[in-house]
């Protein structure tokens, strides 16, 4: 009795429509998501150097990455940044053997390269490295190294290099040529020309006032400078009584100038001349500015 049933619903399966059994049991496995493009990160770089310190705001873009960002005080420089320093901001980036020291409205690119180097393109920077050699600088005019303490300037409308050479020895190359610097002395490159000959860099300011004698200025007053012009242009810097970071630095005229130095202590101030092409001289002797409580 039990195998005539088993046949009966086996032939009734048979003669259900096959088309539509399958139908039925059929499957559709979803479809696979595509993965989510990945941003280029912001931090994608290799630390290479530290913002040790800014006076104002810092700007930094990303190589592959679009939109800017501020860069803090403390926070690392990688390779494929670009930095921008403000109107009226001073930074300093210290690498583990040197530092650059960009002046306002001064633009530095870390390139991401297997050689680690910089590529200068704006602005005015000092360069300091004791004990070894600089980063290789790069601009479109030259290549830049060396051992000491150099300044670069790069006016880039008028596609021209101006190094100072301010202690130790740097080498300058272009248009494969290239010209020694001993301190105090100084080159001025254009695109696509060799360097010209090294020559001596013009006269520092002098009679400085406020000088050895310091000046009690309160606290959020501003300080007159003035010195015996010795250039056209200058440029103004305030420095730590014991130390060679530099905390405020602009281009200035002929002078007198005023300046606001918002912490309270003892600082020194100093006044480099510039002449006709652009060749900065060595520093003045320091003045001293000492900022007390209201």
């Amino acid at each position: 009795m039990t195998g005539l049933r088993l046949r009966a619903v086996a032939g009734l399966l048979a003669l259900l429509p096959t088309t539509s059994f399958a139908a039925d049991v059929q499957v559709r496995a979803p479809k696979p998501k595509r993965p989510a493009k990945a941003g280029p990160s912001r931090l994608s770089g290799i630390a290479v150097a530290t913002l040790a310190y800014a006076a104002g705001p810092v700007e930094r873009e990303v190589e592959g990455a679009s939109g800017k960002s501020v860069l803090k005080q403390g926070e690392f420089v990688r390779t494929g940044d670009r930095i921008r320093t403000g109107p009226e901001t001073v930074a300093r980036i210290a690498f583990p053997w040197m530092s650059v020291t960009a002046s306002p409205s001064t633009t530095l690119h870390i390139p991401s390269e297997v050689i680690l180097s910089a590529v200068f393109d704006r602005g005015r920077a000092e360069i300091a490295a004791e004990g070894g050699d600089i980063l290789k600088l790069r601009t479109a005019e030259a290549e830049i190294r060396g051992s000491g303490r150099v300044v670069v300037r790069r006016d880039a409308e008028r596609q021209a290099l101006v190094v100072a050479a301010r202690e130790g020895t740097f080498r300058v190359e272009g248009a494969g040529k290239a010209v020694v610097l001993l301190a105090g002395e100084g080159t001025v490159v254009r695109q696509g020309a060799p360097p010209a000959p090294a020559t001596r860099l013009p006269p520092a300011p002098s009679d400085l006032v406020p000088g050895k004698d310091p000046v009690y200025v309160v606290q959020g007053e501003a300080t007159r400078l003035s010195w015996r012009d010795a250039g056209a242009t200058h440029h103004l810097e305030v420095l730590p009584l014991e130390s060679s970071d530099i905390l405020l630095a602009r281009d200035v005229g002929k002078g007198p100038e005023q300046v606001t130095i918002p912490w309270l202590g003892t600082y020194r101030w100093r006044v480099a001349a510039r002449d006709a092409v652009g060749l900065e001289s060595l520093p003045s002797a320091d003045g001293l500015i000492c900022v007390v409580e209201k």
